[in-house]
Parts: structure tokens; C-alpha cells; sequence
């Protein structure tokens, strides 16, 4: 198996913490203001920039190490 980059570690808990707190990804799109591609894009590319995921981080009040457990 493969190991997953940091970019793509986060975009899996940008995936669960979604799973854990909406009923679906669109509804977290609209809630959030995003585009539901650019969120695809995230989830099943990796998130690249740290900026993006502070801001995920400050959204679902987590700090933003989180991002990168694979747990």
C-alpha cells in the first residue's frame, strides 16, 4: 500500500470530519460557500495549500496538527 501524502491525509479528514457533522458534502459546500468540485477536488486530491486547511481547521474548531492524523 501506498503511503498517502500530508495533502492527502488532510484531505481524508476534511472527508470524515464532513461524514461526522453533515448528511451530505454538498450540504457542507453550501453551508461553507464552496464550490462542490473544488471540495471533491480536496477531498480526493489532497488539500495543497496550509492556508485552506487552517481555515478547515478553524471551521470544525480543531487545531490544525489534526489535519494530518490518520485516525
Amino acid at each position: 500500500m501506498d503511503k498517502l501524502s500530508p495533502q492527502q491525509i488532510a484531505g481524508n479528514t476534511l472527508r470524515k470530519l464532513i461524514q461526522e457533522n453533515y448528511n451530505s458534502q454538498e450540504e457542507f459546500a453550501y453551508e461553507y460557500h464552496i464550490e462542490i468540485r473544488t471540495l471533491s477536488r480536496y477531498i480526493n486530491q489532497g488539500i495543497t495549500k496550509i492556508a485552506t486547511i487552517q481555515e478547515f481547521a478553524n471551521y470544525f474548531n480543531i487545531d490544525f496538527i489534526d489535519f494530518f492524523n490518520q485516525n
